[in-house]
């Protein structure tokens, strides 16, 4: 009996070893990797004599996985100090598209997947910040995270304007 018990005590002490090392040895979480762009825009809708001109900034940043890549773009904006807050009816819509992109050397990456995040209300009301939530794709090999603006005037009848920012570095 007290054999039986001393191999299992032996085997447990073993057991609980190895699980320690493997944690010990499990690799860290990969930081993001992040590109910012940022761009003046004017207000398409307005032609009056006030200042229009917003002031628009993306942060996208990715990070990979296993076979998965991860990305999102943390964004923010001015509002023209000549509007009042919370702003006119400036957009029809507005929103930011996050596209995830397979890295090809020496041709166009193409788009894996993309979503868009709705933002007229959260920019018409003056909030000046938001971040997307993280969006994920499988893709192997390398892969980047790449977004746009897509601001659709008030009262300009252009429909959507994109205004593209620099993609995250590949991952």
């Amino acid at each position: 009996m007290r054999t039986l018990l001393r191999r299992a005590t032996v085997a447990a002490t073993c057991l609980g070893t190895l699980a320690g090392a493997a944690v010990v040895m499990a690799p860290p979480a990969m930081a993001a990797s992040c590109n910012t762009t940022t761009k003046t825009v004017d207000d398409r809708g307005y032609s009056g004599p006030w200042a229009d001109n917003w002031t628009i900034k993306a942060t996208m940043c990715s990070y990979r996985s296993g076979s998965y890549i991860y990305s999102y773009a943390k964004l923010s904006w001015d509002v023209p100090s000549s509007y009042p807050n919370p702003t006119p009816r400036t957009f029809d819509a507005a929103k930011f598209r996050v596209a995830l992109k397979k890295s090809v050397s020496g041709a166009t990456d193409p788009v894996r997947a993309h979503r868009d995040f709705g933002l007229e209300g959260r920019m018409e009301s003056g909030d000046g910040s938001y971040t997307t939530p993280t969006f994920r794709h499988a893709i192997s090999r390398y892969a980047l995270g790449d977004g746009a603006w897509k601001l659709n005037w008030n009262n300009d009848g252009d429909g959507y304007v994109n205004y593209k920012v620099t993609a995250s570095p590949r991952v």
